[in-house]
């Protein structure tokens, strides 16, 4: 659990085959894996998540980031998953400064902590409002970024949020 959302759950783990193949999906433009990655997920969250969310949504890349790479990552595998469940992923998060990357920080949560904080903004209020949010993204280390836009969510009037992530680098 994190500071502001009650549960995290994740079907892989990030090392070995996983690391190298979500580090494909991230770097190396294989979009493809958003599919296969988002039926794990959407698996994961039938088993563990049911009945527990009202709004699907995920954390976004930065506009540079994303113009970079050419695509969110955790957008396609929140889309992905949601259609798995017979659902949408709305979008209710804009992050909307560029910061360094979460994985350049290394394992130092105060430092992870401290580079996401404030960095998020809701869309729309009026979307989040009285919402049990489910919160996707591809991995989760310290549980930083997770916290920080569970934060934003709650703060925009979110219910609840829970989080699902494809791969979880530490217990």
């Amino acid at each position: 659990t994190g500071e502001f959302f009650g549960v995290c759950v994740s079907p892989l783990a990030y090392r070995g085959p996983v690391r190298e193949a979500v580090h494909r999906y991230k770097f190396s433009g294989s979009r493809s894996y958003a599919r296969p990655f988002g039926q794990l997920m959407a698996q994961c969250v039938r088993d563990h998540l049911t009945g527990t969310y009202d709004l699907i949504t995920w954390v976004p890349l930065s506009e540079q980031r994303r113009k970079a790479r050419g695509y969110d990552q955790a957008m396609l595998l929140a889309e992905s998953a949601a259609l798995e469940l017979g659902d949408v992923a709305a979008e209710t998060l804009v992050k909307v400064r560029d910061t360094s990357a979460q994985s350049a920080l290394g394992k130092d949560d105060s430092a992870r902590r401290a580079n996401v904080l404030g960095v998020y903004r809701p869309t729309d209020p009026e979307l989040i409002a009285g919402q049990r949010v489910l919160l996707m993204d591809d991995v989760v280390t310290t549980g930083s970024t997770l916290s920080e836009c569970a934060r934003t969510l709650r703060t925009a009037g979110a219910a609840d949020v829970v989080c699902v992530t494809l791969a979880r680098a530490r217990k």
